[in-house]
C-alpha cells in the first residue's frame, strides 16, 4: 500500500498529456481509459448530480461560486478543480474541505489497481486523479459535484461525467499545442462537453467561438442561455445603489472587499404587475473583485435558474448567500488594504488584460510594482506588455514549477523596453523588499506564484 508521499511519486510518475503531441492521435487522451476506470470503480460519478465547466479563463472562479451555493442549500457538495495553489489536496474538495492525506492515499491504491488490473498502463496523471475525485464523491455521499475541466473539454477527462448542466465561461486563446490556434478550433473543444438535451449556459462568446457553441449546442438539443443575450450583470454604479438587504447583512469575517451588482434576464418582457422574470434576479455581493467575476457569477445564476426550471429545489435566497461568503484565494486577493498587496492568478494575455482593467477600476491612477513570473509555455513578452503602462518597477522571480521561466529571461525582456526592473532570489525575498518599502504590489503571472502570496500572508486557498 502506497503512503500519501508515495501516491505523490506515483501519480506525477504517470503520463501527462502536456507532455505529448498531436491530440488527434487515437492513443492520447482518450476517453474510453477514463471509462473503463470509471467501471472498474463502479461508476462513482453515477451516485451524484453534477455541473460541468470549461472554459478558457473564469472556470474555477465559477466552480467556486457553484460549490459555495450548493452548499448554502444545505447540499453536500464535492468540487473538483485544478490545478492546484500549494497543496495538491486543493483538488479534491467536499463541503469546502480538502480531502485527508489517508483518503487521498486509499483512493490512490484503488484507482492504481483498477488500473492494473484493466491494462490501463496508458493512463495520465489526470485521468487517475479524476477518477481519484469522482470515487471520494460518492464515498462520502455527495448530492452534487461541480467538476472543473483540466484541459480543454472534449477529450479530457471530465468529460466522463453525464451532467445536469454545462457551463462554458470565456474563451480566448491559449494551449495552442493542445487545442488548436483559433478560437474556432478551441471552442469546438470546449463545446465538448455540451451533451444531449442537456442545458448549456455560455459567457457571450467571440463571433467565431460562438457560432461554434450555437452550432454543437443546436446539433445535441441542448437548450443554450448566452450571456448577454439572456442574462446579464449591471455593476452598481454607487455604493448607494447596492441591495438594502446587502447592506444590512452581517459583515464576513474577514472583512473582505466586496463588489455589488444586478442580474436580469433580458429580451423578455416585462410588466408593472411582474417586474422580475425569475426569482433569481436582483441583487448580488461578491468578495471577488472585477467585471470579469460579474459574469462568472452571472452565469452561475443563470444556471441555477435553468436547473430550477427543470425542477430543483434551488432557494434564491441561499444562493444569494452563498456568493456573498465564497472563498477562492489569490484571484484579485486583496491582501493588504493599504498600500495594497494583490495576489493575482492571471497568466495569459487575456487574463492579464482583465486584472489590468480591474486595477484602473478600482484603483484609478495608481502604479504599482508588479512581483511577477511565469511559466516558459506562456506569452511572457505579452503579460509584459499588457501590464507596462500601470507598473512603477518589476520584480521577477522563478516560479516553483517544473516548467518555471527563468527569471534573468524576463528581466531581458524588461532591459529591451527599458523598464525599470530586478530579480529576486525567491517570492519571499520580493515580498519582503515591498513590505520594507511600503509599495502598492501586484504578484501575478502565474497560478502557482499567486497561490503561494496568498498562502504566505494566511490566506485559505
Amino acid at each position: 500500500m502506497m503512503t500519501y508521499s508515495e501516491s505523490l511519486d506515483w501519480l506525477y510518475g504517470l503520463a501527462s498529456f502536456d507532455k505529448r503531441s498531436g491530440a488527434d492521435d487515437p492513443e492520447i487522451a482518450r476517453l474510453d481509459r477514463i471509462r473503463t476506470l470509471l467501471e472498474a470503480l463502479g461508476h462513482p460519478e453515477q451516485r451524484y448530480k453534477s455541473i460541468h465547466v470549461a472554459g478558457t479563463k473564469g472556470k474555477g472562479s465559477t466552480c467556486a461560486m457553484l460549490d459555495s451555493a450548493l452548499r448554502q442549500m444545505s447540499y453536500k457538495v464535492g468540487l473538483f478543480t485544478s490545478p492546484h495553489l500549494v497543496d495538491f489536496r486543493e483538488r479534491i474538495r467536499v463541503d469546502g474541505h480538502w480531502i485527508s492525506m489517508d483518503d487521498a492515499a486509499a483512493l490512490a491504491n484503488r484507482v492504481r489497481s483498477a488500473m492494473e488490473a484493466n491494462g490501463l498502463h496508458g493512463a495520465t496523471t489526470f485521468e487517475a486523479i479524476t477518477a481519484m475525485g469522482l470515487t471520494h464523491f460518492a464515498d462520502v455521499g455527495c448530492a452534487w459535484a461541480v467538476v472543473e475541466t483540466g484541459l480543454g473539454g472534449r477529450l479530457d477527462p471530465t468529460n466522463a461525467i453525464l451532467p445536469q448542466a454545462c457551463v462554458i465561461t470565456s474563451l480566448s486563446i491559449d494551449h495552442t499545442a493542445q487545442l488548436g490556434n483559433t478560437l474556432a478550433l478551441i471552442a469546438a473543444e470546449k463545446a465538448g462537453i455540451i451533451k444531449e438535451g442537456v442545458p448549456v449556459i455560455s459567457h457571450g462568446q467571440m463571433l467565431p467561438a460562438a457560432q461554434v457553441i450555437e452550432r454543437v449546442a443546436r446539433e445535441r438539443h441542448a437548450p443554450l442561455t448566452v450571456l448577454g443575450n439572456h442574462w446579464r450583470g449591471i455593476a452598481a454604479a454607487t455604493e448607494s445603489n447596492r441591495r438594502p438587504e446587502a447592506r444590512e447583512a452581517a459583515p464576513l469575517p474577514d472583512q473582505r472587499r466586496m463588489q455589488s451588482f444586478q442580474v436580469k434576464q433580458v429580451a423578455r418582457i416585462r410588466s408593472v404587475d411582474k417586474p422580475y422574470l425569475s426569482e433569481f434576479e436582483g441583487w448580488y455581493e461578491i468578495p471577488l473583485l472585477g467585471l470579469h467575476q460579474m459574469e462568472n457569477a452571472t452565469a452561475v445564476i443563470a444556471t441555477l435558474d435553468a436547473l430550477r426550471q427543470r425542477g430543483e429545489p434551488f432557494s434564491p435566497k441561499a444562493a444569494h448567500e452563498g456568493l456573498r461568503r465564497v472563498i477562492w484565494a489569490a484571484r484579485f486577493d486583496v491582501l493588504r488594504a493599504e498600500p495594497p498587496l494583490i495576489a493575482d492568478g492571471a497568466h495569459n494575455i487575456d487574463s492579464v488584460n482583465k486584472l489590468a482593467m480591474t486595477l484602473a477600476e478600482l484603483y484609478p491612477g495608481r502604479r504599482w510594482t508588479f512581483i511577477f513570473g511565469c511559466l516558459a509555455d506562456k506569452d511572457a513578452e505579452g503579460m509584459f506588455n499588457a501590464l507596462r503602462q500601470r507598473a512603477q518597477r518589476w520584480i521577477f522571480v522563478k516560479p516553483d514549477h517544473p516548467r518555471g521561466l527563468p527569471a534573468e529571461a524576463l528581466l531581458a525582456i524588461a532591459q529591451k523596453r527599458g523598464a525599470r526592473a530586478t530579480v529576486a532570489p525567491s517570492l519571499r525575498d520580493a515580498i519582503d523588499e515591498i513590505v520594507r518599502l511600503g509599495e502598492s504590489t501586484v504578484v501575478t503571472g502565474s497560478l502557482t506564484l499567486a497561490g503561494q502570496a496568498a498562502s504566505a500572508f494566511g490566506r485559505v486557498v
